[in-house]
């Protein structure tokens, strides 16, 4: 390739004259380039030659530049090469390198590593990230010796996942042996249990762990199941044993992830030290289990749910650092004082409607300032629209309407939503039912809450969802003509998913 002026483009070596269109006779070519003039038909094969000569020049330059890009972007491969030799990353052990993934690591929750087979274990030896994940598999682990991925993972925190399979509801002696030889690391310890035959689950292989779960922060369990059908769900009966009264540093107990009605057995548990908990208190009396729960001084957030015979009108349970409450049994909320409570959700597997008309004794008696208040399943009345005008104070409010079919009462509260109901909402969720005629009242309510002066009373977001009531079609054609329009307005109006829907509604809890 010819060598060119990197300045101008131009050719190193020198051009003959009969070479060079400039060294040929041009008749005043600066005349033309500065006037309007037409050229000569003498002139015109000139300036092509000139036009060419400088279009090989730009061709040259563009050559040039691209090889210059090249050898810079080799030159700097090869100063980030040698700069990573002196990285301090690299004194850094790959296991304390992972924890920087943990918030990406939520998605492998489910996961349960077996170490029977030779590829698993390739992975678990050069995959730092998966040493959380180590747990006691339902499998045999032949003659595979897990022990060189666990020991390499130094003193990292595990979480340690646990499955009973069909065949095998304990675990397998091998895994419990190593994972227990590290319970003193354990920072999470999740059972999965998903088995749906009436045999026990055993987990007297979590006894050794006594008295030695020193790093423990969360003990979680769920219940999953293939049948779809409830009457078919046969439950497997758990007895966790007593380990977690002695874990310093335990603070999450989640005993459920479905329904409170199929909450695992309440396991000994240090209730001084607990900050978020959800499950069914279930004692084996009254006393002992009002008393489990005054211990609970350090709650923060609380989805719970209580047998029927535990409900009395006695003396309040104060509860003073509650912050978030989820409660099942409605009629409940008489024996609980929450001074700090910001956010209230009611959710009632057992009827059509809530005691929502306690609600505000229950307010006035804590003294709390209520910010977010969700509505499961309820029913819309009177009632809900008096609670309402004595909640100023709300900014986010959801409400799952019971009701198939629109009524008084819901045009009632879409009206009084209009007129100025909760000021302070900055957010609202519906599940209702909605005619044509009734789908632009609600929406010029919306519309108007959205407009509203000054700006920072303005509500910012509007979801809607389905709940049970739209099987065939998520979003009805007449709603989705208004959610449309809002949205062409600039404002924040969707239609949710099941997904972001159990989000709104705060299942699964405080997760």
């Amino acid at each position: 390739m010819a060598q060119v002026c990197w300045q101008c483009g131009a050719s190193s070596e020198p051009a003959t004259a009969s070479e060079s269109p400039e060294s040929r006779p041009l008749h005043d070519v600066h005349r033309l380039l500065t006037s309007n003039d037409v050229p000569l038909d003498s002139e015109i094969p000139f300036i092509h030659d000139i036009m060419s000569d400088r279009q090989k020049q730009v061709d040259a330059l563009e050559a040039a530049i691209a090889q210059l890009a090249h050898k810079r972007d080799q030159i700097v491969e090869n100063i980030r090469q040698r700069r990573a030799i002196l990285s301090p990353i690299r004194r850094v052990p790959p296991e304390l390198t992972s924890l920087a993934f943990w918030p990406y690591m939520q998605i492998l929750e489910t996961l349960r590593v077996s170490v029977s087979c030779s590829l698993e274990l390739h992975h678990l030896i050069h995959h730092s990230l998966f040493f959380f994940f180590i747990g006691p598999s339902p499998s045999h682990l032949h003659d595979r010796n897990p022990t060189c991925p666990m020991c390499r993972c130094a003193d990292a925190p595990l979480r340690v996942c646990w499955s009973p399979s069909d065949e095998r509801t304990t675990a397998d002696p091998g895994s419990v042996d190593l994972v227990l030889a590290h319970s003193s690391r354990w920072r999470t310890l999740r059972l999965d249990i998903c088995s749906e035959s009436d045999v026990p689950v055993s987990l007297d292989w979590l006894r050794p762990a006594n008295g030695r779960l020193l790093a423990l922060e969360t003990f979680e369990v769920t219940r999953s199941y293939c049948h779809t059908d409830a009457e078919t769900r046969s439950l497997s009966q758990i007895d966790i044993p007593d380990i977690f009264s002695t874990a310093p540093s335990l603070r999450n107990v989640f005993l459920t992830d479905w329904n409170f009605q199929v909450s695992t057995s309440v396991p000994a548990i240090p209730w001084a030290q607990i900050t978020r908990y959800s499950g069914t208190l279930r004692l084996d009396s009254e006393i002992e289990m009002i008393e489990g729960l005054e211990a609970a001084v350090n709650l923060v957030s609380c989805a719970i749910g209580f047998p029927e015979w535990a409900i009395d009108r006695g003396r309040p349970t104060v509860l003073p650092r509650l912050r978030c409450l989820d409660l099942e049994t409605p009629e409940f909320i008489h024996r609980l004082n929450t001074p700090l409570l910001e956010e209230l959700i009611f959710q009632y597997w057992g009827g059509t409607a809530y005691g929502v008309e306690d609600i505000l004794p229950f307010v006035q008696r804590s003294s709390c300032m209520l910010k977010t208040l969700v509505l499961r399943r309820c029913k819309i009345d009177l009632d809900l629209i008096t609670v309402l005008h004595g909640l100023p104070s709300l900014t986010h409010l959801v409400i799952e309407n019971n009701n198939l079919s629109s009524t008084p009462a819901q045009i009632a509260l879409v009206d009084t939503l209009a007129d100025g109901l909760c000021p302070n909402l900055a957010s609202m969720a519906f599940r209702i039912e909605l005619s044509d005629v009734d789908t632009r009242q609600f929406f010029a309510m919306a519309r108007s809450r959205f407009q509203l002066e000054p700006p920072s009373a303005r509500l910012a977001q509007l979801r809607l969802f389905g709940g049970w009531g739209f099987h065939v079609e998520p979003c009805p054609p007449h709603i989705v003509v208004e959610i449309q329009a809002m949205c062409d307005e600039g404002f924040d109006v969707s239609f949710v998913d099941s997904h972001e829907e159990e989000t709104l509604k705060g299942k699964p809890t405080f997760r």
